[in-house]
């Protein structure tokens, strides 16, 4: 029998993959005037309906036990950054403080579990106090187990900040900074047809609101539906279906459909794999007169996760659609690479990085291409665990944007130097 963590783990796409906050991308402000403040509010009220209606109708039978944990955590930074705006001419730099209150809530049982994170980073720039703001981050993911052969599962994701955070990960481009509010939402359904295979059906809707009318936002739809087959190996499991993908705004919609198929491979309890390619038609129906187009392309994701108690790896990489602030889908390449290695019993090292390529997905002569992309960012630290509830930790970034995949003169660069000191006490329930 499969459960839920599988599902949830293989059936990720672009939309629903972690941006979880990190110092080194924590250099980022604006104007402090809200974008759209239902959706937090929408949020939270799901929130307290959950844990006020939980007591009432039980997540798990009476009688099984069930284990909470809520972690809270805060984090004082201070760093300089070279080029707040990552601006090719005329760079503006600052000194800036970070106080980042954290809380994250695990609930585990029999037959239901959930995650519930919510970061703020409440950024103060020493040399450019009009930028001060607040990001804020929420992200949930349950599931619950439905008689023997039914799983349901959600998930809800929340991000106010600007275009110069998650959208620069996302996409690879800079943008004129803007604040923007990104929703996302997800439901799934699975049946197990037997104690090695099922079928999965799910849904994702992302939103995307920007804080003027400089670009134009957008909503994006996605559908898919697997079989998926555990092997004699009791390691691997393959997964084929197709998926439809639509995205919508004022100036074109982008639909495409594909076929993928699917490998997961667990290596050990410590180590997993997954890989996915597929074939992609995708067509871009114009708002304007321009005639619509089609193309043909591929579809590929790689994970291979690796949690040790001496070390861990984290390395990510997905060839699909993003959605530029100009309101067009391009094909991106984004790799992500997160090690850290723990020394000592108190002292270790590690580096994160992220590589995205962006071009054209339409190879039309009559219309304005889009200009290849290429963006890259390195950043090692250094940590010290002070005692079981603070570490101290160091690092520097590097951070590289250009017009063109390999060199050009258009280039973007920026420097960052920071020092945390993080605190983080898990207590159960």
């Amino acid at each position: 029998m499969m459960n839920a963590k599988e599902r949830s783990d293989d059936s990720q796409t672009t939309e629903n993959r972690s941006l979880k906050p990190e110092f080194g991308k924590r250099f980022t402000g604006i104007r402090r005037r809200k974008v759209h403040p239902s959706i937090p509010s929408v949020f939270l009220f799901f929130l307290v309906s959950f844990f006020v209606l939980g007591p009432i109708a039980p997540l798990s039978p009476p009688g099984l036990a069930a284990e909470w944990k809520v972690t809270p955590k805060i984090g004082v930074t201070g760093g300089y950054d070279d080029n707040i705006y990552f601006t090719e001419e005329d760079k503006v730099d600052s000194s800036i403080v970070n106080v980042g209150p954290a809380v994250e809530v695990d609930y585990n049982a029999l037959r239901s579990s959930f995650n519930l994170t919510a970061d703020w980073e409440i950024l103060s720039y020493l040399d450019e106090s009009d930028l001060n703001r607040v990001n804020q981050y929420y992200r949930f993911k349950g599931d619950h187990r439905l008689g023997e052969r039914w799983d349901v599962r959600a998930g809800l994701r929340y991000y106010n900040d600007t275009t110069l955070k998650t959208y620069l990960e996302e996409t690879g481009r800079s943008a004129q900074r803007e604040e923007r509010a990104y929703a996302f939402g997800s439901g799934g359904l699975s049946y197990d047809i037997s104690t090695v295979s099922s079928i999965d059906a799910d849904y994702q809707y992302v939103n995307v609101r920007y804080e003027d009318d400089v670009y134009p936002e957008y909503d994006r739809h996605r559908v898919s539906l697997r079989y998926r087959h555990r092997l004699m190996t009791e390691q691997d499991t393959l997964l084929v279906g197709p998926s439809y993908y639509h995205r919508t705004n004022d100036s074109n919609d982008t639909d495409y459909w594909s076929l993928d198929l699917g490998w997961r491979r667990d290596w050990s309890d410590i180590t997993r794999t997954y890989a996915s390619i597929g074939a992609r038609y995708t067509e871009v129906d114009f708002a304007d007169d321009r005639d619509d187009d089609d193309t043909w392309g591929a579809l590929a994701r790689f994970n291979w996760r690796r949690r040790g108690l001496v070390s861990n790896l984290v390395f990510n990489y997905y060839h699909d659609l993003t959605t530029l602030v100009d309101g067009r889908d391009v094909n991106v390449d984004n790799l992500y690479l997160s090690y850290d290695h723990r020394l000592t019993e108190r002292f270790g090292l590690g580096i994160r990085g992220r590589l995205v390529f962006t071009y054209d997905l339409l190879d039309n002569a009559e219309e304005e291409e889009v200009e290849d992309n290429r963006y890259y960012k390195i950043e090692p630290f250094l940590f010290y665990r002070l005692t079981e509830e603070f570490t101290l930790s160091a690092g520097y970034s590097y951070e590289n944007n250009s017009k063109d995949a390999f060199d050009s003169e258009q280039t973007r660069e920026r420097n960052r130097v920071f020092i945390q000191l993080a605190y983080e006490l898990p207590m159960m329930m």
